[in-house]
């Protein structure tokens, strides 16, 4: 329910905000990430492939709006369980000045396996940076918190959680002016941490670390 009205409220924004003009990018988004996984003990899962759109509205001068879902089609392998993963963020962008902007917005994060499944939505927000490299070349970088509440479900119950951590990005983007098509690749880091709401004590914490490269391909539009 909190992820719904964050959403809400960025749609609410992008209405007052009065249009001038606009910029559309549709595209697709890739991370090749690993997965290390600390609870009692500690587990690592080897790459997978993660896939998904990415729509970004710019709708007026220093204000644009971006959704970006990512989901596992083929799932990590555990030794008990093979686990899709899926990933999602909706921000509101405000920028600053031409190198650097600011976004907030909601976070899904979550998981499914054969006994169970666990997700958590809450708000998240941070700071990206555009610097110039030459010609078309751009290097792009992003760091964000973020602060989530879910549950997890398994064969032995269902328990509430909070979870909390940061996301960091940097990639090398190119723009190619008479395609209107941007193509970035870089690397991305993740680190989540999850207290569940239960009484045993080996089962009250554990930390998620994804980390991998990024690709992203997006076709831009843009009306007066």
């Amino acid at each position: 329910m909190k992820f719904f009205k964050i959403i809400a409220c960025i749609l609410i924004i992008i209405v007052s905000v009065s249009v001038y003009a606009s910029d559309l990018g549709i595209g697709v988004a890739g991370w090749y990430a690993d997965w290390k996984m600390e609870s009692e003990n500690t587990m690592k899962m080897d790459p997978v492939f993660f896939i998904g759109p990415s729509i970004s509205y710019q709708f007026a001068q220093s204000w644009s709006t971006t959704l970006v879902a990512l989901f596992t089609p083929s799932p990590y392998e555990m030794p008990e369980n093979n686990v899709k993963r899926y990933d999602a963020d909706l921000t509101l962008n405000f920028q600053l000045i031409r190198y650097i902007k600011f976004f907030f917005g909601g976070k899904y994060l979550g998981f499914t396996y054969d006994d169970g499944k666990h997700h958590g939505a809450g708000p998240g927000g941070g700071i990206g940076l555009t610097i110039p490299v030459i010609g078309n070349f751009y290097f792009l970088a992003n760091a964000s918190a973020l602060y989530l509440w879910g549950s997890h479900k398994d064969n032995n119950g269902t328990k509430d959680f909070i979870e909390y951590g940061y996301n960091a990005t940097a990639q090398l983007a190119y723009y190619a002016a008479s395609l209107g098509l941007t193509t970035s690749v870089g690397y991305r880091y993740q680190l989540v941490k999850s207290e569940y709401d239960t009484d045993d004590p080996k089962g009250k914490n554990d930390e998620h670390t994804f980390k991998g490269f990024t690709l992203l391909i997006v076709k831009s539009f843009h009306w007066e």
